[in-house]
């Protein structure tokens, strides 16, 4: 455990710039190496439904809990090795598809409203993914 709890301290954090030709709209994404990929949590950065998430046309193999056991280093690094995206800047950024969240669409009982995303939105997001990305001292993330 102590190794990969130092593995984790080693490891580098980047921003991935996203873009979602739907929408017109790029977001920057921080990530870890080798944290794995939250489909979810990309998802709902860009207001898509996580079921048919695509990254580069390409479909995600992911858990029930919208979780991939691909790493973020590992797919950039198949990303670079093929000429696609890797998200470094927003000309070279990835390409997220999948099908827009429907307004006033009901999940888990709740109403769905979409909102403007101002760029405090952003920051706040940006603020809760360091913070849930971040590996607490001492203790493997799995």
């Amino acid at each position: 455990m102590a190794a990969a709890a130092a593995e984790m301290r080693n490891c580098k954090s980047r921003t991935v710039k996203l873009l979602c030709p739907a929408l017109s709209k790029i977001v920057p994404y921080e990530v870890w190496e080798e944290q794995r990929l939250d489909l979810g949590s990309i998802a709902r950065a860009l207001g898509l439904e996580p079921s048919a998430l695509k990254l580069n046309g390409h479909l995600i193999g992911r858990g029930a809990n919208l979780m991939s056991s691909v790493t973020w280093k590992s797919l950039l690094n198949y990303f670079s090795g093929k000429g696609l995206p890797t998200g470094e800047t927003d000309q070279d950024a990835l390409i997220v598809a999948g099908k827009l969240c429907k307004v006033g669409s009901k999940r888990n009982g709740h109403a769905l409203k979409r909102k403007q995303v101002t760029m405090e939105d952003i920051d706040s997001m940006k603020k809760l993914k360091i913070n849930e990305s971040s590996p607490p001292s001492g203790r493997e993330i799995t």
